[in-house]
């Protein structure tokens, strides 16, 4: 199994770094990740066909939870 990671801000942080590298060892993919310790790949450019959640599924579960008229958290979790 390998570990796919995005470039979100909070993501590339050394204690972040750390808890994958416990968990993955060497099977990371993830923007910024430290090149000197030779461990993971770089994230490839352009690659919405490695991860179809990010190019499809949260896209179509946005468009689904917001259709409708929220008007309380309540509403908002029902809808998720």
């Amino acid at each position: 199994m390998w570990f796919m990671q995005d470039g979100a801000t909070p993501h590339p942080t050394n204690e972040v770094f750390h808890l994958l590298e416990e968990h993955f060892n060497e099977r990371i993919v993830a923007l910024g990740y430290p090149k000197s310790k030779n461990i993971g790949i770089d994230w490839p450019p352009y690659s919405p066909d490695l991860n179809p959640c990010d190019s499809f599924l949260w896209g179509y579960i946005k468009d689904k939870v917001y259709a409708g008229n929220t008007q309380s958290i309540e509403d908002l979790k029902t809808a998720i």
